[in-house]
């Protein structure tokens, strides 16, 4: 018997190492009843949305601003749209406000729980309220449900162990002391221990301050496993985890050979003291590894992970540029299945069509309306129910919530893809207000990420990353390109030409704009080598979170210049090579 361990303990031991083992069939007795319940709510999406907006108003109707918009007078959906006008987070961040400095019963009945931090699209983090009521009704028992989808379209994910990253639980607390951090963070810290027992990274891992040494780290836990999935948002964690992996892997073969963490990594004492205890001398594993490092050109998880069955993370959206990179390290035929339309704000959907690649709206989580994408934001536009959309159409969302967002303004846009049952399956497409205009051009980032398409096909240039920057005081459009390596002055120029005449294509009234020279000619300015690499920690430096990591292809603000201009190959002239 192992020192220390009682036992009752020990018997605990086991029956939690049985209970991983036989994870799928285990998750598969709740998982299978919370589907049945989410089918039979989808055959009458009308009903079961109105529902819920009525459980919604019914639990804030005492609330302050329930008070205020007279919840308890509203028995429709219309009568709730007449009441509540539309907000985003700077709308509703007097009430959040009045939360974190220890007022009960203000947007929900009592006190958050916690705030989910998001790093949106610029610096500033917002603080999310989490009320209690929504963990217990949608968060708590939300991942039975989505792994038990996950196991029915591909069997055998969990046959060997999962890697999984999330950022940490807090992050800072509110004035009144409640904590603030990642939601995913403390779903991952409670869940029952025999589920942990699939993990390969301890929960302390993702807590490490210094990022190289939180790479290395997480690598070192993993690389010793048989992993059979990946789970994380952002495609640009697991690139760089999967290169860095290749970079180190002489020392990481040695910490694995002699059941160590490399001493020189800067690690808060308690997480290494936590971590070293998880680990252990695997001579035979270092081997194989050593193997695969010497015969293979690049050491990659198409070798080292031979029975990965899915790679889980976020694929659309300016996500959907990174996958092709992301293809190149893993086995042919790897699924790379989106993520699914998760925010901060709400987990907008739990089951993933691998037909489409979207996601099936999980409509017993909150209430949504809709407007079409052309209709902007008019003030005579229409609203839609959810079981209103149209296949092929675009929509904004707006979000109405058990945690006190009430016809939140998401600026998503997402494209219905197909119908489950009278539930829509939708895909992200892009920020809404990702839009800038110099001169009343109004262009999109959508339109910009198509033109680079269009130009790099014609052109024959390729490019690893971009950013656009619409320029006003010059009257033009600045972007950055990390061009392919060997890309000669003379083709990065021709590249220039041919994005300047896509934009034309793509947006009519950019072509108008310059054909009438009220836009200047397009001017690209070359980035150095590594440059996304750069920008993430740039980003993260800020004061991102490296899983919710997000960054926008187009934009006015001078920050966002500013980042640009320190990853400019050579001196910063702003003008094409």
């Amino acid at each position: 018997m192992p020192r220390g361990k009682s036992p009752r303990s020990q018997r605990g031991s086991l029956v939690s190492r049985f209970m991983a083992r036989h994870l799928e069939t285990l998750l598969s007795v709740p998982g299978s009843r919370l589907y049945r319940r989410f089918v039979a709510a989808t055959r009458d999406t009308r009903s079961t949305q109105e529902a819920v907006l009525r459980e919604i108003l019914r639990q804030a109707g005492d609330t302050v601003f329930g008070r205020e918009h007279r919840f308890g007078a509203i028995d429709t959906p219309e009568q709730y749209r007449a009441a509540v006008p539309v907000r985003d987070y700077e709308g509703l961040y007097p009430y959040i406000e009045r939360h974190m400095r220890g007022e009960a019963g203000v947007l929900f009945p009592g006190k958050p729980l916690m705030y989910n931090q998001s790093s949106g699209t610029t610096a500033k983090a917002k603080l999310l309220p989490i009320s209690p009521y929504a963990f217990e009704r949608t968060i708590k028992n939300r991942g039975k449900l989505w792994l038990y989808g996950l196991m029915r379209d591909f069997p055998g994910v969990y046959a060997g162990k999962d890697f999984t990253l999330v950022s940490p639980a807090v992050e800072g607390h509110t004035p009144d002391g409640t904590p603030y951090g990642s939601l995913s963070g403390v779903v991952y810290q409670n869940i029952p221990e025999f589920i942990k027992l699939v993990h390969t990274i301890p929960y302390s891992a993702m807590t490490i301050a210094d990022h190289p040494a939180k790479v290395y780290t997480l690598l070192r836990c993993a690389l010793g496993q048989d992993v059979t999935i990946i789970l994380t948002g952002n495609p640009s964690t697991v690139l760089n985890l999967v290169s860095r992996a290749d970079q180190a892997k002489a020392a990481l073969i040695r910490d694995i050979h002699d059941g160590t963490l490399d001493p020189g990594l800067e690690i808060e004492p308690a997480i290494r003291a936590e971590v070293e205890s998880t680990l252990a001398p695997d001579p035979g594993r270092a081997a194989e590894l050593e193997r695969i490092a010497a015969r293979a050109e690049r050491f990659s998880p198409a070798h080292y992970w031979p029975r990965l069955r899915l790679v889980h993370t976020w694929t659309n959206g300016n996500c959907a540029l990174l996958v092709p990179k992301l293809k190149e390290w893993f086995a042919p035929g790897t699924p790379i299945l989106d993520f699914g339309y998760i925010a901060s704000e709400l987990t907008a959907t739990d089951l993933i069509d691998k037909e489409t690649g979207g996601s099936i709206l999980q409509i017993r989580n909150g209430y949504y309306e809709f407007t079409h994408l052309d209709e902007g934001e008019a003030p005579d536009r229409r609203f839609y129910r959810a079981d209103e959309l149209e296949v092929g159409q675009r929509y904004l969302i707006y979000i109405t919530t058990l945690s006190g967002l009430y016809r939140y303004d998401m600026n998503d846009v997402l494209e219905v893809v197909g119908h489950f049952n009278s539930a829509p399956i939708v895909r992200f497409l892009f920020k809404g207000k990702g839009i800038t205009s110099i001169t009343g051009e109004k262009l999109s980032e959508a339109q910009l990420i198509e033109a680079m398409s269009i130009a790099s096909r014609r052109s024959g240039v390729g490019y690893e990353f971009f950013m656009g920057y619409a320029d006003t005081e010059r009257q033009r459009y600045c972007l950055y390109v990390e061009f392919a390596a060997g890309t000669a002055p003379a083709r990065r120029r021709d590249f220039q030409q041919a994005v300047d005449q896509a934009l034309g294509e793509v947006n009519v009234e950019y072509r108008a704009k310059r054909k009438s020279e009220r836009l200047s000619p397009l001017e690209v300015v070359p980035l150095g080598g590594g440059a996304f690499e750069r920008y993430r920690a740039l980003r993260l430096a800020e004061g991102a979170h490296d899983g919710q990591f997000k960054w926008m292809h187009l934009s006015g603000l001078d920050h966002a210049r500013v980042r640009m201009d320190q990853l400019v190959e050579g001196p910063c002239s702003r003008k094409a090579s």
